[in-house]
């Protein structure tokens, strides 16, 4: 049987720096982008606990060298649709609660 692709948007592989913020620790995680959409992001984190689906949670990406810190109000909301502990990082694709056609036009 051919693989069915079940996603809804296409996705661009994209090697970005991102922080991550999640309001039930209310700690921040670092990490880098997989790939993105306009609806949704794979990323990897650089931390072992695992994030659960259905978490909501803020991503900000740096777009650019020049962007090493990113403002609070430059965060995205979004909520975790599955999650996978590898060695001591995760990788975690998220639903954005909005779309981001403005991040991919960029």
């Amino acid at each position: 049987m051919p693989y069915q692709e079940k996603r809804k948007n296409f996705r661009q592989a994209l090697d970005k720096p991102v922080k991550v913020f999640c309001p039930d620790t209310g700690k921040y995680l670092s990490g880098k982008t997989i790939n993105l959409s306009t609806s949704g992001a794979l990323i990897e984190l650089n931390t072992p606990s695992l994030l659960v689906p259905g978490q909501q949670l803020q991503l900000g990406i740096s777009w650019s060298s020049s962007q090493t810190i990113l403002s609070g109000n430059s965060l995205t909301e979004a909520t975790v649709v599955r999650s996978l502990g590898h060695n001591a990082n995760q990788q975690v694709a998220m639903q954005f609660n909005f779309r981001q056609e403005a991040a991919m036009a960029a």
